[in-house]
């Protein structure tokens, strides 16, 4: 399988998008990178600072704010995890752990899970990120199981990225492979030990329901919503079965790009620009937005691009959660 491009060139395997993106978009710039884990580490210390001191009809503001600060840290994580912040396997695993344990967020769990994503973009048989249901799934749900999928898919799909944490912490019972179990373990222990510091630190300042446990939240929206609308979409992101599935397809054409407001591209490190970095997850943030221009130059019209919105929303929401054979949605049963 291919895809052409308009100027009729054959786009074979994720090699040919590379070559439009170009190699030095994998050079890593190590000062730029531990200058942005010092401005994330800042942002969310001062984050930290103006809920403390927020008068209650500020809070919600001061919520949002700090529980996107605090996304930044993910992102490093997840930068980390797919070796592009250093070249040390050693290192990348030590800096992504500091940012991600007061998250609660085991590293290496992560890092295992999330890898399958990368193999398997919208591979409807193999990829478990924001998979829609098919009619035969749904058919056999009882009425409120059916109730349950609708608004876990949908309308209330943010809250099922508790869910997906919480998952990573029973790897050590349910990896198969010894060493993921054993490396997951690991992560755990520094969560527990980063989550115990958190709240040791934070307590004095204050309610920790307000300036952790709230904020928090706020994070695990964010970090579902970008994932979501990157690969739910009524025109674009559609998924196929593995016999017409190739990475092509499911990396670059069947993933969607949305623009968010620039704060909070700037605190979330522009992870939203997403496209480059199933070309390859070697690809630094910081190189994410170049990288970006040279396929929307290259492939044009091929791409799907959005900007979020209400309207996008509620029609990503309410109209993509059950799989049609075209590749496309179908109406909910």
């Amino acid at each position: 399988m291919s895809a052409t491009t308009k100027d009729n060139k054959k786009i074979d395997s994720m090699a040919d998008v590379m070559k439009v993106i170009g190699q030095d978009m994998l050079e890593l710039d190590m000062s730029f990178a531990f200058f942005t884990v010092l401005r994330v580490w800042l942002f969310v210390l001062l984050s930290v600072f103006i809920t403390s001191i927020s008068p209650w009809y500020l809070l919600p503001f001061a919520w949002f704010f700090q529980g996107t600060c605090m996304t930044g840290l993910f992102v490093i994580g997840h930068d980390c995890a797919h070796q592009s912040f250093s070249h040390s396997k050693a290192l990348n695993e030590f800096v992504g752990t500091i940012c991600m344990s007061p998250l609660v967020f085991p590293y290496k769990g992560w890092e295992a899970t999330h890898n399958n994503h990368h193999e398997n973009a919208n591979n409807l048989d193999k990829d478990h990120l924001w998979r829609p249901l098919t009619k035969e799934e749904i058919s056999k749900m009882g009425k409120i199981q059916s109730v349950f999928a609708y608004y876990f898919y949908g309308p209330l799909f943010f809250q099922s990225s508790l869910l997906h944490h919480a998952f990573h912490y029973t790897l050590p019972f349910t990896a198969r492979n010894k060493a993921t179990k054993i490396a997951s373990i690991r992560s755990i222990i520094f969560c527990i030990i980063g989550g115990f510091l958190t709240y040791k630190l934070i307590s004095p300042l204050g309610s920790f329901w307000s300036l952790y446990l709230i904020p928090f939240l706020v994070f695990q929206f964010w970090l579902s919503t970008f994932t979501y609308f990157h690969h739910r979409h009524k025109d674009a992101a559609g998924w196929k079965i593995t016999a017409e599935w190739d990475k092509v397809f499911g990396g670059l054409f069947a993933t969607v790009h949305v623009d968010f407001p620039a704060w909070i591209e700037f605190l979330t490190l522009d992870i939203n620009w997403h496209l480059p970095h199933h070309a390859s997850a070697l690809i630094p943030w910081y190189n994410l937005r170049p990288s970006t221009y040279r396929l929307l130059k290259t492939y044009g019209d091929m791409l799907q691009t959005e900007v979020f919105s209400w309207k996008l929303w509620k029609e990503t929401t309410t109209q993509c959660h059950l799989f049609s054979e075209s590749g496309g949605y179908s109406p909910w049963l």
